[in-house]
């Protein structure tokens, strides 16, 4: 458990420095030339009439390497007729903008076993200024729902507790179909740039987007201006320093998150995650009118509901996510 643990964490400081990282760089605008664009592509193989179901490639080799360095043995996932059919659904489902981003600048995906994380959003640009990806994603969650994936997950906020448990009811969806659209989110972020950050104060450049999102929530990609005082939310092992809670705690905790813009535990890891964790419930719930609510039980018997879309101050961000769903 202590060797998994320090995977997580290197892929998590991974990941921060990864997220940091697609939004760097001056003089780029929210969308680069056709020109240049169709350089890059060529450069890297990408080819955007390419449908993005028929994008399933090998782990890139650097991605094999950091994994089998923290002491992983993951191997490549050939898919069968079935999960190939899955992976066709949730790229079928996602809003136009991301259909239109993806078809440019997603690279390719692929799937593993033995991976210690759920996905992966690598860039595999260098020096230029077009950002392509590859998404590796963990063989397993073919196989989950999106309840029983995103349950697993918020449990690990949690130390063990006999008689008291933590859920999430979310639909019977694939959860790729979340995974997918959380990290595809990242590669619209990424591809162009809806909160880009300053290089030398890494704040918000004050387009309409990133000032609109990030304004009273945000002071830098991982600092909140969002008045948290002394909340639980935020001391989450999401979070620098954070650690595991205590299963009593979990009603302070959600009634905390409640009353805060964040849709769940793991978008207040950064503004990145924070976007694409909105974008992602919003859709499962507004789209495809699936629940999300957070579940504390006791004995199998369920004590309370927490539903972090009612939040109002959640509610007051919505109008933001428009901007995923113009189809132009």
């Amino acid at each position: 458990m202590k060797n998994i643990s320090k995977v997580l964490t290197g892929i998590i400081f991974f990941l921060s420095i990864f997220k940091a990282s697609i939004t760097l760089g001056q003089g780029k605008t929210e969308e680069n030339t056709s020109e240049v664009l169709e350089a890059v592509q060529k450069k890297y193989g990408l080819d955007p009439g390419k449908p993005l179901t028929q994008r399933v490639e090998r782990t890139p080799d650097d991605v094999i390497k950091m994994f089998r360095e923290a002491g992983m043995s993951p191997a490549e996932h050939r898919l069968t007729q079935e999960e190939a059919s899955i992976v066709a659904s949730a790229f079928a489902v996602l809003p136009p903008l991301h259909q239109r981003v993806l078809k440019q600048h997603l690279k390719s995906i692929s799937f593993l076993d033995n991976m210690p994380n759920t996905a992966l959003t690598s860039p595999i640009t260098d020096k230029e200024n077009v950002n392509l990806y590859h998404i590796t994603f963990r063989a397993g969650i073919l196989h989950q729902t999106v309840s029983e994936w995103l349950t697993e997950k918020e449990r690990k906020c949690y130390t063990a507790a006999p008689s008291l448990s933590i859920s999430v009811q979310a639909g019977l969806l694939s959860a790729l179909t979340y995974v997918l659209l959380h990290e595809g989110t990242h590669v619209v972020d990424g591809s162009i740039y809806l909160i880009s950050v300053d290089t030398i104060a890494g704040k918000p450049r004050m387009t309409a987007f990133a000032r609109d999102f990030s304004k009273g929530v945000w002071r830098n990609i991982n600092s909140h201006s969002w008045p948290f005082k002394d909340s639980l939310v935020v001391k989450s092992i999401f979070r620098p320093a954070g650690r595991r809670y205590l299963p009593a705690e979990a009603t302070l905790v959600y009634g905390e998150l409640i009353h805060t813009p964040f849709v769940s535990l793991y978008s207040t890891a950064s503004w990145h995650e924070d976007l694409a964790e909105l974008v992602t419930v919003y859709h499962l719930t507004k789209v495809f009118n699936q629940p999300f609510r957070i579940q504390i039980k006791k004995e199998g018997k369920v004590l309370q509901d927490f539903e972090p879309m009612r939040s109002e101050t959640v509610q007051k961000r919505l109008r933001l996510l428009q901007r995923f769903y113009d189809d132009v």
